[in-house]
């Protein structure tokens, strides 16, 4: 049984350690409870903004540089990133540099520059811009679903933002920003290795434990996503394939059905037998690859599954895409597939022992989203699944009123109304 631990500072600082003594490496990872739900409208990009601009120097280290080459000195590699709920910094480190590790993130995340704002904005804008065709328009998937899901909600902005928006955020908006969300009290500290409870405590409370913060915002609950009708996007994009993205509704990562849904993923899109690649890849040659992802906040999510085909097999491919679905749903899954999936699932869970930054997601990612499952809970409750209960969740979640669908490429206005007069006959209906 792999130990972890979680302890609290007096100012609400969290510590989460996850021993793992026989390795030769730690991973040390700081959570901070925002990303871009928490934006106004008028802010949607702030939160990774954000995020780039800690790493613009600090009251120690005179420039981004200077940071980086000092977290290499140790062993390390300083990278963050953002999402909807959640900014993360982490770095790998050589344990026997554990207190510089914590030192280095102290001096980031509580003494940052702010140096050089637009030198970052433009960087940012070019990464926006990534997301945009030639014409102006959205053409990222994940950007386009999320404004269908909720479409008057903080998630369904894109988290890098607009170049608008991104122009309009000043130093001072930024800072203000900063002093709202990173807070002890909203910071989560996470240590996993060849490293001990005794010595990430003592780290943390020298480098942390003598931060003041004050009372946080509260957040905007996701609504429920309308499930009245299926519901498309077409953005025509000068592309030599069609990308394609169907979604359905979840609940928060907390329902009891969540681990059922993580095994439909994996019957759908994971290894040499899914479901989804057997049709349309090595059957149909439709597709180089289509994949099935869970995307799980506390009080929302969906199941997405993409694709990119030829723009002559876009009507074929979605009828396809449907007819696998609905036959997951509809027909009585073979117990052996099931024991394939969940044996593999059990692999993965026994190979992440070794792994640190599997365990600080676990343990410190799941401890900061209210989100802690053990490998021996998730060992567990998959040997308790059956092909019953993953079917139930199934006819629970894949219904045609829910279904969203995002269409990006040279698709034609023959191609809109073949699909939409499949999507009104769907197998799934």
């Amino acid at each position: 049984m792999l130990e972890h631990f979680t302890d609290q500072l007096a100012n609400g600082v969290r510590v989460v350690t996850v021993p793992m003594p026989h390795l030769h490496t730690a991973e040390l990872v700081c959570y901070f409870a925002v990303g871009g739900r928490c934006e106004a409208p008028e802010q949607a990009g702030i939160s990774h903004f954000l995020e780039h601009m800690i790493f613009r120097g600090t009251a120690e280290y005179a420039t981004s540089t200077d940071l980086e080459r000092a977290f290499e000195r140790i062993g390390g590699a300083v990278n963050a990133s953002t999402d909807s709920e959640t900014t993360c910094f982490h770095s790998r480190i050589h344990p026997d540099h554990l207190d510089e590790g914590v030192a280095l993130f102290a001096s980031m995340l509580r003494r940052p520059r702010f140096d050089h704002i637009d030198t970052e904005r433009r960087i940012i804008i070019e990464e926006a811009r990534e997301d945009y065709n030639e014409d102006g328009a959205q053409i990222n998937p994940d950007n386009l679903m999320v404004g269908l899901l909720w479409p008057e909600h903080p998630l369904g902005k894109p988290l890098a933002g607009t170049p608008e928006i991104l122009e309009s955020i000043d130093l001072a908006t930024l800072k203000d920003y900063y002093s709202v969300w990173y807070q002890p009290q909203n910071l989560l500290v996470s240590a996993c290795g060849a490293v001990t409870r005794e010595q990430v405590l003592q780290a943390v409370e020298r480098e942390f434990g003598d931060w003041v913060g004050s009372e946080l915002p509260s957040i905007i609950p996701a609504p429920l996503v309308k499930t009245a009708g299926v519901e498309s996007l077409w953005v025509e994009d000068s592309d030599s394939q069609v990308t394609l993205q169907l979604a359905f509704p979840l609940p928060g990562r907390s329902d009891e059905r969540i681990l059922a849904v993580r095994v439909l993923r994996r019957i759908l899109s994971w290894g040499g037998g899914a479901r989804l690649s057997l049709r349309l890849r090595e059957e149909l040659g439709l597709t180089y690859a289509v994949e099935a992802n869970c995307a799980l906040m506390g009080d929302t999510g969906y199941l997405a599954i993409d694709l990119s085909v030829a723009p002559e097999n876009l009507t074929v491919a979605v009828g396809e895409v449907l007819s696998v679905l609905a036959e997951l749903r509809d027909k009585s899954l073979p117990a052996d597939e099931l024991v394939g999936v969940i044996k593999s699932y059990l692999f993965d869970l026994d190979f992440s022992r070794d792994q640190t930054e599997a365990m600080a997601v676990r343990y410190g990612w799941g401890t900061q989203a209210l989100y802690l499952r053990t490998l021996e809970q998730d060992c567990r409750d998959l040997q308790t699944l059956t092909p019953e209960i993953v079917q139930q969740v199934a006819r629970e979640i894949l219904r045609t009123e829910a279904l969203k669908l995002v269409i990006v490429g040279p698709w034609t206005e023959d191609d809109r109304q073949a699909v939409e007069h499949l999507l009104q006959n769907s197998p799934l209906n």
